[in-house]
C-alpha cells in the first residue's frame, strides 16, 4: 500500500466515524433529523473530509483509477448540490444526497482491486461494508437504517485492520 492510500484511508476513517454518530443519532431520531442544525454540520464535516479523501485517492496508483476520478467527482458534486438542498430545508435533498453516495462504492471499485492484493480479508471488509452501508441508505425510509449503520462499521473495521498492517510494516522497516 502506498503512502497516499494510507493518507486517504486514514481520511477515510475519520470521515466514517462522523458517519456513524450521523447515521445513529438519525436511527435514533428520524430522517427529519437530518434537517437540524446539529445534522447539517456533521454532514458539512463528512462532505469537507471528502475533498482531500478524493484528491488524495486520485493521486495515487490506483487500479482502475477511472472509477475513483469519474464516480468520486460524480458522488461529490452530486452530495453538494443534496447539501445545499438540505440547508434549505428540502427534502428533496436526502434522496439527491442519498444519490450522491450511490456512487461511492463504483468509486471504491479502484482502491479495492489496489488493495486487494495488500490483505483481501481487510480490503473485503472495507469495500462491501461501503457498498452494505451504501445500499442500507435509502432502507432507512422503511426503518431499516440499522443495516446502513453496520455496513459503515464493517468498512471502518476493514480501513482500521489495513491502516494498522500498513502502519505496522512501516514501524517495522
Amino acid at each position: 500500500m502506498s503512502e497516499r492510500i494510507y493518507r486517504g484511508n486514514m481520511i477515510s476513517i475519520i470521515a466514517s466515524a462522523f458517519i456513524l454518530v450521523e447515521l445513529i443519532l438519525v436511527l435514533i431520531n428520524g430522517l427529519q433529523y437530518l434537517f437540524s442544525t446539529t445534522s447539517k454540520l456533521l454532514m458539512w464535516i463528512i462532505f469537507i473530509l471528502a475533498l482531500p479523501s478524493y484528491i488524495t485517492y486520485s493521486r495515487s496508483n490506483l487500479k482502475k483509477s477511472f472509477f475513483m476520478r469519474v464516480f468520486g467527482a460524480l458522488a461529490i458534486v452530486i452530495a453538494f448540490a443534496g447539501l445545499i438542498l438540505i440547508q434549505l430545508n428540502q427534502f428533496i435533498g436526502i434522496e439527491t444526497l442519498i444519490l450522491g453516495y450511490m456512487f461511492e462504492p463504483l468509486a471504491g471499485i479502484s482502491i479495492y482491486l489496489s488493495l486487494y492484493n495488500v490483505n483481501k480479508l481487510f480490503s473485503s471488509l472495507f469495500f462491501y461494508g461501503a457498498l452494505i452501508y451504501t445500499i442500507g441508505l435509502p432502507m432507512y425510509l422503511i426503518n431499516l437504517g440499522i443495516v446502513s449503520v453496520a455496513g459503515d462499521v464493517i468498512k471502518m473495521i476493514g480501513l482500521f485492520m489495513l491502516i494498522m498492517s500498513f502502519y505496522t510494516k512501516r514501524r517495522v522497516l
